[in-house]
């Protein structure tokens, strides 16, 4: 690899600035909507450790790599030490060490510490075996990596194979190298576009997640936090941005075109189902089979299903590669699955139907107009016009938020919510839309995202109560908090900074 080759990727070794001009930072700087991964605060720049930052298309993995470049060379960083490149077009595993051994030697002697980034790294096949041949051969000691790809389970299992060649990880606060960038939460999104619930959320100490956890064993123990009763202050404020988040999600694109212009391009949704096809057809995937799928999950929102009822109405021959295109949206970042608890065993029941939960609105309506060939935004006010769409599509933002939340409790690259999280049924076939297993108990929640409330909506929290393994519940309102006697009765939006 020519040295002229390398300095087309790294502007910065002849121009120290070069990073202003930058396609990604100069969209930060200028967007108006700022949003700093609290994610980015997580990793040590001063070990050598092989990180992996994983996430979905479009939200912000090349944008947090390039801002952390430019701030490594404002704090005195010798612009050569750095080195970025994007992996789009590196086909094999030996062009990779090519690249990154140039690199290397170009910069032998420059610093004691070198900082390597190597985009999209999941595009290159078997990328993982390039890694290693580095790691062994000892030349990636003084380097912090840090490698980002969009498809989970290419990462995690590649990963996988890199056992005990990470580097020294014991040195890390969170012993954590892997690093999953997801959409903004939505105390993310407020915390962003509110000062006043921004300062709400630093003066309840929602930020730690000490007292996060705290506060919400206090829910699962019937009590009603003065917190979140101080949060209900500011209920008026939560709905109209919590309505905001529903059409933008957590992706900054799409956020910051909200903010500006009042709406969202066309070129943004389709800028990520382009991406996103993209994966597929490099995973030798069928776009018309994975539109039929689509297809299927959006007229079974909210219901459940099995693969073979996923199969119905389509040209797909099989539930097994039914399942293959379910695993690479799940993958992708795409979809959340969850399964029905078994109660008399405590575990869950793989056999039967799942919920598949989209997870984020915007990719939600992003995959909605692709597959009708609507125009995307105007598509999404429809769709959000209705009272029992926004029902439906709060179950999968609460869902995606519950998800992370249990990530909070039990932090590990080897996390797996399928058996922490659930839904049931009650053999009269009612059903509760979420389950959280507990160290000693589960934590039944419904969501009712609706104008009113009455006790018939709570009967699938009374009913899981009745086996005995749960003292309270949560129901989840659109705009109603009170403390019944076992269950409380709390907003969507006021939960959520929880999250």
């Amino acid at each position: 690899m020519s040295a002229p080759e390398l300095f087309d990727s790294n502007p910065w070794w002849t121009n120290p600035r070069a990073t202003d001009d930058d396609i990604s930072v100069k969209e930060w700087d200028n967007s108006k909507f700022k949003w700093r991964p609290r994610l980015g605060e997580t990793i040590q720049w001063n070990v050598d450790v092989i990180y992996v930052l994983r996430g979905p298309r479009q939200v912000g993995k090349t944008m947090l790599s390039k801002l952390k470049i430019r701030e490594l060379i404002r704090s005195g960083v010798q612009p050569r030490a750095i080195f970025y490149w994007a992996c789009d077009l590196v086909e094999k595993p030996e062009k990779l060490v090519e690249i990154v051994e140039g690199y290397l030697t170009f910069s032998r002697g420059l610093a004691e510490r070198r900082f390597i980034f190597l985009d999209e790294i999941s595009s290159v096949k078997d990328w993982q075996k390039g890694i290693k041949y580095l790691y062994d051969r000892g030349r990636l000691k003084g380097c912090t990596v840090v490698l980002t790809g969009s498809h989970s389970i290419d990462l995690r299992r590649a990963t996988e194979s890199l056992a005990r060649r990470r580097g020294e990880v014991h040195k890390l606060r969170d012993k954590l190298p892997d690093k999953i960038l997801l959409p903004m939460k939505f105390s993310e999104y407020v915390e962003s576009r509110s000062g006043e619930i921004a300062q709400l959320i630093k003066d309840q100490n929602f930020l730690v997640r000490q007292k996060r956890h705290q506060l919400l064993s206090a829910i699962a123990e019937g009590q009603l936090p003065k917190e979140l009763e101080e949060a209900y202050l500011f209920s008026k404020e939560l709905n109209h941005l919590y309505h905001e988040y529903l059409m933008t999600g957590g992706i900054p694109l799409a956020i910051n075109a909200y903010i500006s212009g009042g709406a969202i391009t066309r070129d943004i949704y389709e800028g990520y189902v382009d991406l996103l096809l993209r994966d597929i057809r490099r995973w030798d995937g069928n776009e018309a089979l994975m539109r039929q799928i689509v297809k299927r999950l959006l007229a079974t929102q909210g219901s459940t299903i099995s693969l073979r009822n996923l199969q119905e109405d389509t040209e797909i021959s099989s539930h097994h590669t039914v399942s293959t295109y379910l695993d690479f949206l799940k993958d992708s970042f795409v979809v959340t699955l969850l399964y029905k608890l078994d109660q008399s065993k405590d575990v869950p029941s793989y056999r039967e139907a799942k919920k598949i939960h989209f997870e984020d609105p915007f990719i939600f309506h992003a995959l909605r107009a692709w597959f009708l060939g609507a125009e995307p935004y105007e598509e999404a006010l429809r769709y959000l016009g209705s009272e029992e769409n926004l029902g439906k599509l709060t179950e999968c933002v609460v869902a995606n938020h519950l998800v992370r939340l249990l990530f909070g409790y039990f932090p590990s690259t080897q996390f797996e919510y399928s058996s922490l999280l659930f839904y049931w049924q009650s053999r009269k076939k009612r059903e509760l839309d979420f389950v959280i297993r507990q160290p000693s108990s589960y934590l039944p929640i419904e969501v009712k995202y609706q104008g009113r409330i009455n006790r018939e909506d709570a009967f699938g929290i009374l009913d899981f109560q009745k086996g005995g393994k749960s003292l309270n519940g949560l129901l989840l309102t659109k705009d109603k908090m009170e403390l019944k006697r076992s269950y409380l009765e709390i907003p969507v939006p006021v939960f959520l900074l929880l999250v």
